[in-house]
């Protein structure tokens, strides 16, 4: 054979062998991932496409469940989510779906769910952002903990306006007044959202050192109130407490206590 044939020929033995591999690179291309959301206690129905109903059959972590074109869970559960897999008999991939489960009350769609933020991942404190105020029916907080033995859930209802509890007030000062008085400020909470227009009110307590004899004053609508009848050279422990204006919700923790003497002059 001349060189001349020897490359046309070398060349035909490449074209078919890129064609082979093109080929079988589309056949074991893998399918698109489905995903499906369906509520926890529903049933599933999820069917695989462009199938007969023989000759096909579903799979979970490659565990064969059923011999069918149709996967039917009746009154699915958490230990129910995964990835699903229908396959032929030959074992090729006709689709892949990702099976959600989650909670939904029976006047809303399961879209109206929302994730919990989790700060610290792992933690035991996540955050609820943008909640409804004045709702006229409750939230639902779905908790569901998980292990290798199987899963537990509780579903706490709640109504924003109930639970909400600022943070302690900010920036307080004591200043030291004429006739045994002393003056008290101090600063609503930094994340107080729009203080101006969602009140808060306050109250504030005192004590000579022992917490167990204090006295509480308020609520006061301002920023600002005067302690008066004190004694003279006694040390006095002041502490302030926030509360939305309207009463609804919970008082703050108390504030770190701010330490004055009162002098004897």
């Amino acid at each position: 054979m001349d060189t001349h044939n020897f490359k046309m020929w070398l060349m035909c033995v490449l074209g078919v062998l890129f064609i082979s591999i093109g080929g079988f690179s589309q056949d074991i291309q893998k399918p698109d991932l489905r995903e499906v959301f369906a509520a926890v206690g529903s049933p599933v129905n999820i069917t695989c496409p462009h199938t007969d109903e023989e000759g096909v059959e579903w799979r979970l972590n490659n565990t064969v469940l059923v011999s069918r074109a149709v996967l039917n869970i009746q009154n699915a559960s958490l230990k129910d989510r995964g990835i699903y897999s229908c396959h032929r008999t030959d074992g090729d991939i006709i689709q892949v779906v990702s099976l959600h489960l989650g909670c939904k009350s029976s006047s809303e769609p399961l879209s109206s769910a929302r994730q919990c933020q989790q700060r610290i991942e792992h933690g035991s404190l996540c955050v609820l952002e943008e909640l409804e105020l004045f709702a006229t029916e409750p939230t639902l907080f779905n908790i569901t903990a998980v292990n290798a033995l199987g899963c537990a859930t509780r579903i706490w209802p709640f109504i924003f306006e109930e639970i909400v509890k600022p943070d302690p007030p900010v920036n307080i000062s004591v200043m030291v007044m004429p006739d045994r008085k002393l003056s008290v400020q101090w600063d609503p909470p930094p994340t107080w959202p729009d203080p101006v227009n969602f009140l808060l009110k306050y109250r504030v307590k005192f004590h000579l050192g022992k917490p167990a004899s204090s006295r509480t004053l308020g609520p006061y609508e301002t920023n600002r109130m005067v302690l008066s009848g004190l004694v003279a050279g006694r040390i006095y422990h002041i502490q302030i407490s926030a509360k939305d204006f309207l009463d609804v919700g919970q008082s703050s923790e108390w504030s770190t206590p701010i330490t004055i003497s009162l002098p004897i002059n």
